[in-house]
């Protein structure tokens, strides 16, 4: 085996630090902050970053109020088409659903009936009509926000152009 640790001396003591004044001795900020400036101690790092937008010209401004006022008109237009089809997909399939869980509880209920058992277990066919017109209204609301961003982007691209 090797020598490496053959020559340690136990118990290992760290190297001597500065000795902190006792608490008694209260310090001064003064004496504990260099005498130098701070300030120019260093030079100043910093970047000026100008975001002043450039002024546009009246065709430039005319266009792009154009731009926003159809822009804002196809959102609102999209998203009144997806509520639309949200709540008109959503009846039918909730009505699908309730129709077809109250005879499916009516059969069982016939069946039961026959057997001689008192109760069985009912579809919860409200619940779920419920929750299935939801999610076809949710997701027409979704596909009306991707159908209104594209429409702006393409509305973007016609009259503003590619900004750089």
């Amino acid at each position: 085996m090797s020598d490496i640790f053959s020559n340690m001396q136990f118990p290992i003591t760290a190297p001597p630090t500065v000795a902190a004044p006792a608490a008694s001795e209260p310090i001064a900020v003064k004496d504990a902050i260099p005498a130098s400036n701070v300030q120019t101690a260093q030079p100043a790092d910093c970047v000026e970053l100008s975001n002043k937008p450039k002024k546009q010209g009246p065709i430039k401004t005319l266009k792009n109020g154009i731009a926003n006022i159809k822009k804002t008109f196809t959102t609102a237009g999209e998203y009144v088409k997806g509520t639309f089809k949200g709540i008109k997909n959503g009846a039918v399939i909730g009505s699908v659903i309730y129709t077809g869980g109250s005879i499916l509880n009516h059969v069982k209920a016939k069946n039961a009936a026959k057997a001689g058992v008192e109760s069985f277990k009912k579809m919860p066919n409200k619940a779920l009509a419920v929750i299935a017109a939801g999610l076809a209204l949710a997701g027409s609301l979704w596909n009306a926000s991707l159908n209104a961003t594209e429409k702006k982007s393409d509305i973007d691209h016609r009259w503003t152009g590619h900004k750089q």
